[in-house]
């Protein structure tokens, strides 16, 4: 296990495709250098409305969402509306060098309940928070996706 990120492995010309943006991601979580307290993740969770990036389990149970993308923040952002219907937080995550676009709609996100992060440095840092939802509109989605995190033996 890696303890921290390598600053030069974040740089946004490292992020060629989305699967670098997530292994990169997961590198930090698996580290402890997120927001959340992060102890368990899977990645590609499926369920009947898609297919979710990163799934998260927090230390205090909380479900988080992520849905990587290089440059479609819209695309994103449906994504992550979506996963609000189980999870507790749901975020984008884009490289550095895209997030200004996010950010300055973030009216949208905040509307949705929707988060974004980023890699910066050697952490992964909430640029936008997400709404907290303690009661997730879709329980048994938000219980499955617990255990998936759980089971995927990060």
């Amino acid at each position: 296990m890696i303890a921290t990120a390598r600053k030069d492995d974040c740089a946004p010309a490292s992020f060629e495709y989305e699967s670098d943006l997530v292994a990169a991601a997961i590198e930090v979580m698996s580290a402890g250098l997120d927001e959340w307290g992060v102890v368990d993740f899977g990645l590609e969770f499926d369920h009947r409305c898609g297919r979710t990036d990163i799934v998260a389990l927090s230390g205090n149970g909380s479900v988080i969402a992520i849905e990587a993308k290089l440059r479609d923040w819209r695309g994103a952002l449906q994504q992550a509306y979506r996963n609000t219907s189980f999870a507790s937080e749901s975020y984008i995550l884009m490289p550095l060098a895209a997030v200004s676009r996010a950010l300055a709609n973030a009216v949208e996100f905040s509307r949705r309940g929707v988060g974004i992060c980023v890699i910066k440095g050697d952490g992964l840092r909430v640029v936008h928070p997400a709404r907290r939802h303690d009661e997730p509109l879709l329980p048994v989605l938000s219980q499955r996706a617990a255990a998936f995190a759980s089971s995927s033996g990060s």
